[in-house]
């Protein structure tokens, strides 16, 4: 990849709108064509040059099998079909899904219905090669199952995270391009070991750090980021080459010794080095933060906790207050009644007991006798 092959490559490796993906070269002969819903996906093999090329298979019988659609409440409506098993089996004409190994669910790009959810594959464990491009599909999701697959194309469509892909030891080859994908995920180079060939055209992929997580595949031999924004960064090719050592073909441009060169020129050992310390410094710094945001979040927990306590406790002191009050007031009705009996007493029999014995009654006693004077008369 000489300086000359890396200036065309930078001129096509514009940003794309997001009005539109551009249309591959090989696509737009098809237009003159009436295309079945299946006709005109996008399958990608690597070739001897490290390329993806297009390829378009024709089924006779996909426009009849995909007027089949299962009917989902609201989601039923014009602009998505659903992958039910029928379908699958009328596709493949093969009634044991679990003999399946190859399934091409893509569809027409020029419009129709298309695809919006990935389902009812679980059955399907012998499967290797899955394509759903040019579908509506937003999140790479049930393929758990599908341990055995070795190629999967989920190209064109509106996908913004990869994910759902982590236990695909066995996978080689993954189109992801035009779609909606800002970032790798640090996972995808340490699970996906066998991954030989990464197309991730037309994104919004703009960080070096992000190529960097691609280091751990010792397999990768392909790898085109065209149109993305992280291909205007200078260096980019430099950067790439010298990270991902076994690449053999970047931007479908074969790799030469000369391009291995300069990259290694450009990014020297102690120039790693610096870029090293400096991650594994920013790494630390973002640890920290996570501790400190984690003793913090621990902090108000333990806060809820206590005030949650001093709440309680506030409850029953005045429970404990309102009881003491309610005895308190009880027995000063005990002392009352007590006393007003013994005044009573002393009144009715004043001549035969002795001047010593005659009570004298406080005077918020003798208040409240005062209302009851009627009842003690009659004694």
């Amino acid at each position: 990849m000489k300086k000359g092959s890396q200036q065309k490559i930078f001129s096509k490796a514009k940003i794309p709108s997001s009005s539109h993906s551009p249309i591959p070269s090989s696509m737009s002969n098809m237009r003159s064509r009436s295309l079945s819903p299946l006709i005109g996906s996008e399958t990608l093999p690597f070739h001897s040059g490290g390329q993806w090329c297009e390829q378009v298979e024709i089924a006779d019988e996909n426009n009849m099998l995909l007027d089949y659609q299962d009917h989902k409440g609201a989601d039923s409506h014009a602009g998505v079909r659903y992958i039910t098993e029928a379908l699958i089996k009328k596709l493949t004409k093969q009634d044991n899904l679990a003999l399946i190994k190859s399934l091409n669910l893509s569809l027409s790009k020029d419009g129709g219905k298309k695809f919006k959810y990935i389902e009812n594959l679980e059955k399907c464990v012998k499967l290797e090669v899955l394509n759903l491009s040019y579908n509506l599909i937003g999140k790479i999701e049930k393929l758990d199952k599908l341990l055995k697959l070795r190629e999967l194309n989920l190209s064109y469509n509106k996908i913004s995270k990869i994910e759902g892909i982590e236990n695909m030891c066995n996978l080689q080859k993954l189109n992801l391009a035009g779609n909606e994908i800002e970032h790798i995920p640090v996972w995808l180079g340490k699970k996906l070991k066998s991954l030989r060939v990464l197309n991730l055209k037309g994104n919004k992929i703009s960080s070096l750090q992000d190529i960097s997580k691609l280091k751990p595949l010792q397999d990768l031999i392909s790898l085109i980021l065209v149109e993305n924004p992280v291909v205007t960064l200078p260096h980019y090719l430099q950067f790439t080459i010298f990270h991902l050592r076994s690449l053999e073909s970047l931007e479908g441009q074969p790799v030469t010794t000369q391009d291995r060169q300069e990259a290694f020129e450009r990014f020297s050992l102690e120039e790693v080095e610096r870029l090293e310390r400096d991650l594994e410094k920013k790494m630390i710094e973002t640890e920290e933060l996570k501790s400190k945001q984690t003793r913090f979040l621990e902090e108000i927990k333990n806060q809820d906790k206590l005030n949650k306590s001093l709440k309680e406790e506030a409850m029953l002191q005045k429970q404990s207050c309102e009881e003491l009050k309610s005895d308190l007031n009880t027995k000063n009705e005990l002392v009352s009644s007590y006393f007003t009996l013994l005044w009573l007493y002393s009144h009715k029999t004043d001549n035969s007991l002795p001047l010593g014995l005659k009570i004298q009654l406080p005077d918020h006693i003798m208040g409240k006798m005062w209302f009851n004077r009627n009842m003690w008369k009659g004694l």
